[in-house]
């Protein structure tokens, strides 16, 4: 959407802001019969992040190959928002979803763009990313009815052209909305970029939505991304203990989807503030009235 806003010269110049992010966890949905607790836990590939995008008609990061775009979905109830900060599905349908959609916008995109193959037209592939098997059970169908590849050739190819981009995606876990955009991020930084390469993109929504579409990474997008040091900033987390971890998940109510008014504890997993020494942070310090109050931390 915010492509076709700066497409549309509405607003001539003009940029387009685009922030993806999600909820951090399941939460328990009671009551029901069929939506049960197991798909509440908080699993191990849970993570919690967001990503910010400048979208420009001067892209140095990634060109956006216009017109290029596959679009497909239907209704299914994989997953589901009964509440703004809780959800509900069937993981094994999810799955089952996420592979349907990757074939079949795939398909969509081939119709409009001519002599377009699935293991030669792009550099690099990447993925909405919940956890990595996922996107390498993906890859595999694609590689097995697209080009008829052997299991040799399709783990080459994984290798090759899809790991790059699950880099960050490993170290977050699953940041839901954002992971594909996320692994975007980690494809223009971690391959080689010495002449353009175009990327195949599969963007994925529950419920179900889909798009695969295509773009060019240059070496300067590369060192403009690098610029930004990212894998810098994950370095420097707190790593939590287990005992942390359990108690951020017990705690992670406090703030809720329309919390009115809540104050904020400072000494609350107090390395976690001061991680990122010598970088000054934005933190929530409180909730009044829902107005939202931040201080600046060094």
């Amino acid at each position: 959407m915010a492509i076709n806003t700066i497409l549309s010269q509405t607003s001539p110049g003009g940029k387009a802001l685009v922030v993806a992010t999600d909820i951090t966890r399941f939460l328990v949905a009671e009551g029901g019969e069929e939506l049960t607790h197991d798909w509440s836990f908080a699993e191990p590939s849970s993570g919690a992040g967001a990503v910010a995008m400048l979208v420009s008609e001067t892209p140095w990061v990634f060109q956006i190959d216009f017109g290029a775009n596959g679009y497909y979905g239907f209704e299914v109830m994989d997953t589901c928002r009964p509440a703004p900060d809780a959800e509900a599905g069937d993981a094994d349908l999810s799955l089952l979803s996420y592979l349907e959609c990757c074939e079949k916008s795939f398909l969509e995109y081939q119709k409009r763009v001519k002599d377009v193959n699935y293991a030669t037209s792009f550099n690099y592939l990447t993925f909405h990313t919940p956890f990595g098997g996922m996107v390498k059970g993906a890859h595999r169908n694609m590689m097995r009815k697209m080009v008829k590849a052997n299991p040799v050739q399709i783990e080459e190819d994984f290798n090759r052209r899809v790991t790059p981009g699950l880099n960050y995606c490993q170290r977050l876990g699953n940041i839901m909305g954002a992971t594909m955009a996320l692994s975007l991020a980690s494809t223009i930084d971690n391959a080689t970029l010495s002449s353009p390469q175009r990327i195949g993109c599969f963007s994925y929504g529950s419920g179900c939505c889909s798009e695969f579409f295509s773009g060019v990474a240059t070496a300067e997008g590369q060192q403009r991304v690098r610029g930004m040091k990212i894998a810098d900033q994950l370095n420097r987390r707190h790593e939590l203990s287990m005992r942390e971890y359990d108690d951020m998940l017990k705690g992670n109510n406090a703030v809720r989807f329309g919390t009115r008014n809540v104050k904020l504890d400072p000494g609350y997993i107090p390395q976690a503030r001061t991680a990122g020494a010598g970088q000054t942070r934005l933190f929530l310090r409180e909730i009044r009235e829902y107005h939202r109050e931040y201080e600046w931390v060094s």
